[in-house]
């Protein structure tokens, strides 16, 4: 499933966008959000390109950002994103862990960097950091 998600009853809820291609990785992204009563999901996007057009379409708090996306990659997506909406805060997702990663994910405008599998915690407390720091 791609596309926006219900988004009703909002009210000071950091809105989220999941941008990742992995169907079960996705799902229990945002299941897992589902849990928190400051956070929703307002969309889940499968490529880079649908990620763009969701961030434009919903203009989302945070994106959470798979840095391999089809169409399109995470960081492209990302500097995408951020030039023209720089309010939306972006978090790159990679199972990559070296330096470098991370620092193509900054210099492309991502807020953070999240190495999978991250827990929970570690992801509910990068998107506060991010919605606070945008």
């Amino acid at each position: 499933m791609s596309g926006p998600l219900n988004t009703s009853n909002l009210g000071n809820k950091i809105k989220i966008v999941v941008a990742e291609d992995s169907k079960g990785t996705r799902h229990n992204l945002i299941n897992l959000l589902g849990f928190e009563d400051d956070i929703a999901v307002v969309g889940s996007a499968g490529t880079g390109k649908q990620a763009i057009d969701l961030a434009f379409q919903l203009r989302p708090d945070v994106i959470l950002m798979d840095i391999n996306l089809p169409e399109m990659d995470g960081l492209t997506a990302t500097r995408q994103i951020r030039t023209r909406i720089p309010s939306i805060a972006v978090i790159i997702m990679s199972v990559q862990d070296e330096e470098s990663y991370h620092h193509r994910a900054l210099q492309s405008g991502a807020s953070s960097f999240l190495v999978k599998p991250f827990s929970g915690e570690e992801l509910v407390n990068a998107i506060h950091y991010a919605a606070r720091r945008y």
